[in-house]
């Protein structure tokens, strides 16, 4: 007995097995498209990743004086910003140990990346001129530091919304003269709805007087200007030189304390560091103070992977530090760098 032939195998196929194939391979490339995009095609999302620990000593030169051997190492700790893609962005967003940030979170609106990056540098800059001063206070060193205060950013919408601009000087107000962050948010601070603050700035070089009339903002107490304003180093004199190492890319303030910290070991004859690996985070303003910086919990953990002695976080965000910290692991919040000195003194690791 013959079996029939399928005459589908000799001649042209059906239409309908055809379109099958072509829907099949369509289905096929959307699906690898789908998977391609969900690994590399980046969402407005920002992750905060743990960074490497940098050694702030090969930062620091100090010409003029005598230094002294550091018996230890100080680090400060980074955090590292990937704009994640879909499926990174979802493990970031189910993980309780990772952070995921908006963009505009992140990095200012309508600013390009890369000069927002490089303004960054720029204020770790001055930072490291701020906190090498006080560093050198600490250890007896003479210094004499002239401040000013400069706007770092503007907020939309606010009092000072198109009347300042990221960089400007507020040399007066009022016809007094203003050298620090904190004397012109006490100003604010003090002034009631309506209240003009007649203000001689400095913009791009160029002198100018700016008024401004307060008001509240949404979601802040009292009356505000609508500004970030920081306590900036226009000059510093040492009787000798302290600089930063070329090429570092470091940004923002966060490395202050442990700069500080570093400067003031290199100069007095104390064993401050006593062979231990002492990390940490934290802004220092030309008063000693610390202050509070992003990505904690990611430092932190920074600290744990690179097998810190001691980590120094500023005394309010202890408690996101302790979150994330093991029992093993010192962690001491510290409100000035004479509490950090002190730490080091007195606290074991």
């Amino acid at each position: 007995m013959t079996t029939p032939r399928d005459p589908n195998l000799d001649g042209p196929r059906p239409p309908a097995l055809r379109a099958q194939l072509v829907r099949s391979s369509f289905y096929a490339a959307t699906a690898a498209i789908v998977a391609w995009a969900a690994f590399v095609v980046p969402l407005p999302f920002i992750e905060q990743v743990p960074g490497t620990p940098q050694a702030i000593e090969p930062l620091v030169t100090i010409d003029g004086t005598e230094t002294t051997e550091l018996n230890g190492d100080t680090s400060l700790l980074t955090i590292l910003l990937r704009q994640q893609a879909t499926a990174p962005a979802i493990r970031a967003w189910l993980s309780p140990d990772r952070e995921l940030l908006s963009v505009e979170r992140v990095y200012p609106s309508g600013v390009d990346r890369d000069d927002y990056l490089a303004g960054e540098r720029e204020r770790f800059s001055r930072q490291f001129d701020i906190a090498a001063a006080v560093g050198a206070a600490a250890a007896g060193t003479e210094v004499e530091l002239v401040t000013e205060a400069v706007i770092v950013d503007v907020l939309p919408g606010s009092p000072a919304d198109g009347l300042l601009a990221a960089g400007d000087v507020v040399l007066a107000v009022g016809g007094e003269p203003i050298v620090a962050a904190e004397e012109l948010q006490a100003i604010t601070r003090a002034a009631s709805p309506g209240d003009a603050l007649v203000m001689e700035i400095r913009h791009q070089g160029e002198l100018r007087t700016v008024v401004a009339e307060l008001a509240p903002i949404p979601g802040e107490d009292g009356v505000r200007l609508g500004v970030q304003v920081e306590t900036a180093v226009d000059e510093v004199r040492l009787p000798f030189e302290v600089s930063l190492a070329e090429g570092t890319r470091i940004g923002g303030p966060s490395a202050g304390m442990m700069v500080g910290l570093t400067v003031y070991d290199l100069l007095s004859d104390e064993d401050l560091l006593a062979g231990r690996h002492v990390m940490g985070t934290g802004t220092l303003d030309a008063d000693g103070r610390v202050g509070n910086v992003g990505g904690v919990p990611q430092k932190i953990r920074a600290a744990i992977a690179a097998e810190a002695d001691i980590v120094l976080v500023p005394e309010r965000q202890l408690d996101q530090a302790l979150e994330v910290a093991p029992a093993s692991l010192t962690v001491v919040g510290v409100e000035t760098l004479d509490d950090a000195i002190e730490a080091l003194r007195t606290v074991d690791a």
